[in-house]
């Protein structure tokens, strides 16, 4: 298993995706800091707090889905595009060894590109000179942050089933997709508390603007994002076990 995850983390780190996923991360401040351009035009002013709470509602309302998607995609898919599969699949392993070695690997990244969204958010607040900073604000958004990760890597087994039935890219990055856009068009609605896809919008608080209150989750929520974990981890391992690689 450890030879599994070493072999994983050492194909990563030879990948310059993390790094295209890294920039996007760096960039999206930017449109937190437009907001609050647009603010100090007007009549308010954003305050620290609320320009740091911005990245985790951008993570949450639009690129978390989508860039942990294609971050799952690669992890899962990219056996499939280089032809490696077969090879991956007739080694002396469990198969489950390999898919529980990618999510470890998946979820560093996840957990990576959070903690780098609050550098990020917290340097565009600096550059911007906003005021209000408190150590209380600072652990808020971070757990924010953190909630908004782990809900969103959650369903992410999901997607890494869809790399394995779809054999590479295309079918993870669709699903993100739809996921991302029906995830946002409920909690609009007022079922982010149920539905999985739309849970992150309940922790940030806020979805399109003009901002709409969101539910708060309560333990049934967290129970049924389980369930979509372990039924998308099982269905997925299942698939593995079962999967035909020499087609």
């Amino acid at each position: 298993m450890l030879r599994v995850l070493r072999a994983e983390f050492s194909k990563l780190g030879r990948s310059r995706t993390p790094l295209w996923t890294a920039l996007v991360v760096l960039l999206a401040p930017a449109i937190t800091a437009s907001t609050a351009s647009l603010s100090d035009a007007g009549v308010t002013h954003m305050s620290w707090g609320a320009f740091m709470r911005g990245g985790p509602q951008l993570m949450a309302s639009w690129y978390g889905l989508l860039l942990f998607g294609m971050a799952t995609a690669y992890l899962f898919g990219r056996e499939y595009g280089e032809g490696t599969v077969k090879e991956m699949f007739t080694l002396p392993l469990r198969r489950e060894c390999f898919f529980v070695a990618k999510m470890v690997v998946l979820a560093t990244w996840v957990l990576g590109l959070a903690l780098l969204s609050l550098a990020a958010q917290a340097g565009y607040a600096a550059v911007l000179g906003l005021e209000g900073f408190s150590w209380a604000d600072a652990a808020r958004c971070s757990i924010i942050s953190l909630e908004v990760a782990v809900l969103t890597y959650a369903t992410l087994p999901w997607a890494a089933l869809l790399s394995m039935v779809g054999r590479g890219y295309l079918a993870p990055m669709v699903y993100s997709a739809l996921a991302a856009f029906l995830g946002m068009g409920l909690a609009e609605a007022g079922w982010s508390r149920w539905f999985p896809w739309s849970m992150p919008l309940s922790v940030t608080g806020v979805a399109l603007f003009p901002a709409v209150p969101m539910p708060d989750l309560v333990v049934g929520s967290w129970v049924l994002m389980a369930l979509v974990f372990v039924a998308g981890s099982v269905a997925a391992v299942l698939y593995m076990d079962r999967a035909d690689t020499l087609q």
